[in-house]
């Protein structure tokens, strides 16, 4: 025998007491068709919270804590898009010094002479020995430290085995 619909009404109203709830449930445990009754009752039923939980929302929503804190987020929002505003008609304003400053800029004064050319030329020069010179000192001293490692642990395998 399966659940009548007055009784499923009774369990979605929460009004069955504990006898008829702990009955109500052994037989959903037992019966696939009381289950699949009520979960299909459960996914078109369009209700909506109780009316005790509806208004102890409303009052939850309505209470200074929470108005505050709704105040706070959307006045953070707005000073977001105040920030950001700024930083854009800032950035603006700094780009349109430039073009109007490059603008009245000499460029034909930055070519560079042939002497400029020789010591930019030079100084790559000298900046690409210094990197040789320094990669060779590196080299050496990798070699060398590798030798005293060597050269102390000889020495203390030694002491170790009684100088043999």
């Amino acid at each position: 025998m399966h659940i009548p619909s007055d009784e499923l009404q009774k369990f979605r109203d929460g009004a069955m007491n504990t006898d008829e709830m702990i009955h109500f449930l052994e037989h959903m445990e037992q019966c696939d068709f009381c289950l699949e009754q009520l979960i299909q009752d459960e996914e078109t039923s369009s209700e909506h919270a109780p009316a005790y939980l509806r208004d102890e929302i409303l009052k939850k929503a309505a209470s200074p804590e929470i108005q505050a804190s709704r105040k706070i987020h959307e006045t953070a929002y707005w000073m977001k898009l105040l920030c950001t505003g700024l930083r854009t008609a800032v950035g603006m304003g700094v780009a349109l010094i430039m073009l109007f400053s490059v603008s009245q800029t000499d460029f034909t004064s930055l070519h560079t002479s042939s002497e400029t050319k020789a010591r930019i030329s030079s100084s790559f020069d000298i900046g690409f020995n210094l990197s040789q010179l320094s990669r060779k000192i590196g080299s050496q001293l990798s070699e060398n430290s590798q030798n005293i490692s060597d050269n102390l642990s000889d020495l203390t395998n030694k002491i170790i085995n009684g100088g043999k």
